[in-house]
């Protein structure tokens, strides 16, 4: 039994760390850092990145689409974290169309492709240097949806208007449910279908 746990672990573990394929790079392969290319941009020209970020602006061209960028570190299976703070902005081209209302600004992106050099732009009124990618490939990451329930629970202390002993009470607490799917790619939660009147209450959702 405790074989067949660590068994599953390990390959639940291994399932959270693999890249969806659209991401999949040469084995071996050295990739360049933000750094690396934002200080140096043409003489690493041609160097292969994995970088990730979120969606800031979507221009379409007449043969490919430019993607400007705010750039976040990756987790292992690929997906940025915005918890940290972005150490600048990119330019990223992808051949073809891309419709602007599915890569629309605030959405997760990540991108493997090779540095191109930079190109100048502005941030508002600020003049930037934006490192340009041409993309190999690129993955969309589905937004997380958090839902709030409000659940019943009970707990036992000292009753607020009698000091002679300890009872019961209720209170209430908050379960925060967030779908994933495969470890790498978030998913909606499932649609439910709307009760009629004459369904039964639905149960209480506790710890």
């Amino acid at each position: 039994m405790k074989k067949l746990m660590l068994v599953t672990f390990v390959l639940a573990i291994a399932g959270c760390s693999t890249l969806p394929k659209d991401l999949q790079v040469a084995e071996g392969a050295k990739l360049l850092n933000y750094q690396e290319v934002a200080a140096q941009p043409q003489q690493s020209s041609g160097g292969q990145v994995l970088w990730g970020g979120v969606i800031a602006d979507v221009k379409n061209k007449a043969d490919a689409t430019v993607l400007e960028m705010v750039h976040y570190p990756i987790r292992s299976y690929g997906r940025p974290t915005t918890d940290d703070e972005s150490v600048g902005r990119f330019r990223v081209y992808v051949d073809g169309f891309l419709d602007p209302m599915v890569y629309k600004p605030g959405r997760s992106l990540t991108v493997s492709g090779a540095v191109t050099g930079s190109e100048e732009g502005q941030v508002g009124e600020y003049k930037y240097q934006f490192p340009t990618l041409k993309a190999n490939g690129y993955h969309l990451w589905k937004d997380v949806q958090e839902v709030e329930v409000s659940t019943m629970g009970y707990g036992y202390g000292p009753y607020p208007y009698n000091w002679w002993g300890w009872h019961m009470w209720p209170y209430h607490e908050r379960v925060i449910i967030r779908s994933k799917s495969k470890g790498y790619v978030d998913g909606p939660l499932p649609n439910r279908a709307p009760q009629s009147s004459n369904s039964p209450a639905p149960k209480k959702v506790t710890r």
